[in-house]
């Protein structure tokens, strides 16, 4: 069964606010899933964010990804507190329910063997992920045969782009697995709003 998740902002130590996450993870023995945008690369969109951002010198405002289960019993906790700034309801300044999410990325190799691993890469994704938009490209020329890494001709060339789009947690996974390999590079993920 898929979960839904949020996007919220909280403000505050970053330190303070994983520990109050983490904690409250370890008080109540759930295994909920959260992430900090930052520390999961998700794009921030909008103009307002950035200037939040740098009018707090980036340290105060947190956007951080919540499944929803967890958001709603650390809501019921923190209302015990009544309004109060830190951790009572005025602790969470906004919340925003994620649809899915999608990042664009693109690949480039110049031998078979690594586009063998791009190709095992991008067609083993994860249920609740799927392509979109991809393009690749394979070419062979003979005549390149022995010519140098550099070279702007190659023998063998995998080059393409695309995007993958899917639901949380997955879709940071797959992020994770395309970074990790040095011949594709992903682009930032962004949030589809619900």
């Amino acid at each position: 069964m898929s979960k839904n998740f949020y996007e919220i902002v909280v403000e505050g130590n970053y330190h303070t606010i994983y520990g109050l996450l983490e904690g409250y993870l370890l008080g109540s023995e759930k295994s909920w899933n959260y992430y900090f945008s930052k520390k999961v690369n998700i794009k921030r969109d909008t103009l307002s964010d950035v200037l939040k951002q740098w009018v707090t010198l980036g340290n105060k405002l947190h956007h951080i990804i919540i499944e929803e289960e967890f958001l709603h019993s650390i809501k019921t906790a923190l209302s015990k507190n009544g309004n109060q700034k830190h951790f009572g309801t005025a602790f969470i300044k906004s919340e925003k329910k994620i649809r899915g999410a999608v990042f664009a990325f693109e690949f480039k190799a110049y031998a078979k063997k690594f586009a063998d691993e791009i190709k095992a890469i991008i067609s083993n994704l994860p249920e609740g992920t799927s392509l979109v938009d991809y393009s690749p490209k394979e070419t062979e020329d003979k005549n390149a045969k022995g010519v140098e890494l550099y070279s702007p001709e190659h023998e063998y060339e995998f080059r393409g782009r695309g995007k993958v789009k899917g639901s949380f947690p997955q879709i940071i996974d797959v992020w994770n697995t395309f970074e990790e390999h040095p011949l594709i590079t992903p682009e930032s993920i962004e949030i589809e709003w619900a």
